[in-house]
């Protein structure tokens, strides 16, 4: 880099409503997935995806029954439209999909068509809202949008206007359904920090929109910024510190309570708690909503084995002072 000094992040992030439990850590398995599960086992993956960014909810039903009752954050695409496939298409790929309809007859051929689109990762309701509905879980006729943080995408060095200048690229999305409007972004008056930020730019839900921020320092030993933006999804804001050589990412606590590594497992999990004192309960539960492992009392860093479980999908569940966080980790031989 053309400048000496570390870059800090701190991310604050505020939401349209709180979800219930922490996010799941991002992992991208090799190979696509594709699974037919049932509505308690969608219901786990929702819970432990709560503050996922790419994370989707599609309804392929009519718009309107959708608009009448669905699944909270879903985004519906009409499997009768004509160009069906095309809005498939368009989707964001890499994202992580739990795919339904009413009972299954439209969405297991669209499991084969984001089979066929090459999608990462879809999971489909087996029997679709009516099992859900079955089950007692829980639909809304609320349409609103909802603004986070995907990620940073680092420092570049490049020019700008008369002189040398460092760029940080951020991704933001919109997790939810409804068009997220950005009302206002603010920077630090002075001519240090600018950004391309577009607040004309809508955002259909799932989709993400990257700008840069960028730097010209004129005191190398120690700079800060706050970038707040403001929108009808909620605000977000992104604290940077600057000072010395490397780029380091602090999250906000509420976007990870713990951690698992290594992710994939084969033998053992280890499970580092970032704000807790110890688990009063922990427990393994596979994709379909068994619990395969339960112990309690647990200290905040605790090691577990899993060499004898079967490859798949599974998340740890810890219970803490009447709080439930989920994350969610792979077994692979």
């Amino acid at each position: 880099m053309k400048h000496n000094r570390t870059i800090i992040i701190s991310l604050v992030i505020g939401f349209l409503w709180s979800p219930l439990y922490s996010i799941s850590a991002k992992f991208q398995p090799e190979g696509n997935k594709y699974k037919t599960i049932s509505a308690i086992a969608c219901d786990s993956l929702i819970k432990a995806n709560a503050k996922n960014p790419d994370f989707v909810i599609l309804d392929v039903r009519t718009p309107d029954v959708w608009k009448a009752e669905h699944l909270t954050g879903s985004i519906n695409r009409n499997y009768y439209d004509a160009d069906f496939e095309a809005q498939l298409n368009a989707l964001p790929k890499k994202k992580l999909f739990l795919l339904h309809c009413q009972s299954g007859g439209r969405s297991a051929p669209t499991l084969a068509k984001m089979k066929t689109l090459n999608f990462a990762e879809v999971y489909e309701m087996s029997s679709g809202i009516n099992a859900w509905k079955a089950r007692g879980l829980p639909t809304t006729n609320l349409l609103a949008p909802k603004i986070m943080l995907v990620s940073n995408g680092g420092i570049q060095n490049g020019t700008f206007e008369y002189g040398i200048a460092d760029s940080l690229k951020i991704t933001l999305t919109n997790r939810a359904n409804d068009t997220l409007k950005f009302a206002s972004i603010a920077l630090p008056v002075g001519n240090e920090f600018s950004s391309d930020f577009d607040r004309n730019r809508k955002l259909k839900g799932s989709e993400d929109y990257t700008f840069s921020v960028f730097y010209k320092p004129q005191n190398l030993a120690r700079d800060s910024v706050k970038l707040d933006i403001q929108s009808n999804g909620g605000p977000l804001s992104i604290n940077f510190i600057l000072k010395n050589v490397t780029l380091i990412e602090t999250q906000n606590q509420d976007r990870e309570r713990f951690r698992i590594f290594p992710n994939p497992a084969t033998s053992f999990i280890s499970v580092q708690n970032l704000v807790m004192s110890g688990h009063e309960e922990l427990s393994i539960v596979d994709i379909n909503g068994r619990i395969v492992r339960r112990e309690y009392n647990l200290p905040a860093d605790y090691q577990i084995r899993v060499s004898d479980l079967p490859e798949g999908f599974y998340f740890v569940r810890i219970v803490s002072s009447n709080q439930i966080f989920m994350n969610r980790f792979v077994v692979r031989r």
